[in-house]
């Protein structure tokens, strides 16, 4: 970090003045296929192959607040984990119909989510990701919470057990993301929920500003859920309270950009997926650019097209992110070339490690499949072939299926034209 700030304005001058999206360091090097990297040598156009892109000056640091943040959860009782949650699940969510699931190619199946859920304005639907507890299959969902004259709520997940996507319905629940701030108390998380990844126990979030919150799947516990607790949050009395939720799950750590980075170095953190295909995991992470309030002018336009897509390596053994001296850095990064991009699911069908399913809500909703190698194949809503505003993606291990969750046009409550959903496609017809 001393070496960082000592040479800090050289590297932000050189950044700037050069060719926008070309980083501020040497090269990184190639993959076969990979394109030229930064914009000096390739404009950005909308649809064209990912652009390998110089991510050397980026980098976060771990908070290593691992041990701290479990110890402070100790008074609030045992920690009962995911499993305990499984079988307590109290929502039930309708599996989409020949009739009533939205237009999608290779659509297999899918569920909605009860009356309540797909008709509140308090909370909106954003990541998905998905793995295994037990001998049970699990799809992870998060939502941010809306309002701003209510107190804030933060993030809350939904736990659903899709093992059986032949029965009439999907069960699940809500959790409340939590962090801990002292022995036996805990505060919401005020973020936008916008990414997640579930790696071994942990459950890794998108934190827009500032880098990677995780959250350890084995600490979850129950808290009081009578009268006083739905408007409180934390230790109350004798009790601790979530706003009503019976469930809480905690921050562990944080995975931090230093303050020092500014743009273009600093990234957003918009969205997050995971990928196995290399030799070594790693967790994706990439950026939401539009052409209206958030046009990422760092590309030297309003086109809304220099989002970046990460790749950030995993400890097979821990889970965690590979840390020399606590800072992580990204083993490679992309332009994506793409508006929108709400969330990125890897091409299990290939051992590339260069191609991507992209989640867009551009055209009102999109799939791309993208590569450095080709241009982009889409499914665009509007012809039917994708649903409307798709957020979050999961592709599972097999390459079999790829899952998606929608946020939902707003006031639509029908999942056939714009509801709520969470529904998987064969990816081999997308292929």
């Amino acid at each position: 970090m001393s070496g960082f700030k000592m040479t800090r304005g050289l590297f932000i001058v050189t950044c700037i003045a050069g060719a926008g999206l070309a980083g501020c360091g040497p090269a990184s090097e190639r993959e076969p296929g990979d394109e030229a990297t930064g914009t000096a040598q390739q404009g950005l156009t909308e649809g064209a192959p990912l652009t390998a892109h110089d991510a050397s000056c980026l980098s976060m640091q771990d908070q290593n607040t691992w041990s701290t943040y479990a110890s402070y959860m100790t008074p609030v009782g045992p920690a009962l984990g995911l499993s305990a949650v499984l079988k307590d699940l109290n929502r039930v969510g309708p599996m989409l119909t020949a009739t009533t699931h939205p237009p999608a190619v290779g659509y297999k199946g899918g569920f909605r989510w009860n009356d309540g859920d797909m008709g509140t304005t308090e909370w909106i639907p954003q990541a998905l990701t998905a793995g295994v507890s037990g001998t049970a299959n699990v799809a992870i969902a998060s939502w941010h919470y809306a309002p701003t004259t209510s107190p804030e709520k933060g993030v809350r997940i939904s736990v659903a057990d899709i093992s059986d996507m032949s029965l009439s319905a999907v069960n699940y629940r809500h959790i409340l993301l939590v962090r801990p701030t002292s022995s036996g108390n805990f505060t919401v998380v005020p973020e936008h929920g916008g990414g997640l990844a579930w790696v071994g126990n942990y459950l890794y979030m998108a934190d827009t500003s500032d880098g990677v919150r995780v959250f350890d799947l084995t600490q979850i516990r129950a808290v009081d859920t009578s009268t006083t607790c739905e408007t409180a949050i934390g230790h109350v009395g004798s009790v601790w309270c979530a706003y009503g939720y019976r469930y809480v799950l905690p921050q562990v750590s944080a995975y931090v950009m230093p303050s020092a980075l500014t743009t273009p170095c600093r990234a957003k953190f918009s969205f997050l997926g995971k990928d196995t295909r290399g030799t070594t995991p790693v967790l994706l992470s990439g950026e939401y650019c539009n052409n209206n309030d958030t046009p990422c002018n760092y590309d030297g336009s309003a086109s809304g097209l220099g989002g970046r897509l990460y790749r950030w390596p995993l400890d097979a053994t821990t889970s965690r992110l590979v840390a020399t001296g606590g800072v992580v850095k990204p083993e490679r990064a992309y332009i994506m070339n793409e508006p929108n991009v709400q969330g990125v699911a890897p091409i299990m069908t290939s051992t590339s490690t260069t191609s991507y399913w992209l989640s867009s809500t551009r055209y009102s909703g999109a799939l791309f499949k993208v590569s450095t190698s080709a241009s982009r194949t889409a499914y665009l809503s509007g012809s039917g072939q994708w649903a409307k505003m798709p957020e979050g993606m999961h592709a599972t291990g097999s390459g079999t299926n790829l899952w998606t969750v929608t946020e939902g046009v707003s006031g639509v409550t029908n999942p056939a034209t714009g509801g709520r959903v969470v529904f998987f496609a064969d990816q081999a017809s997308l292929d």
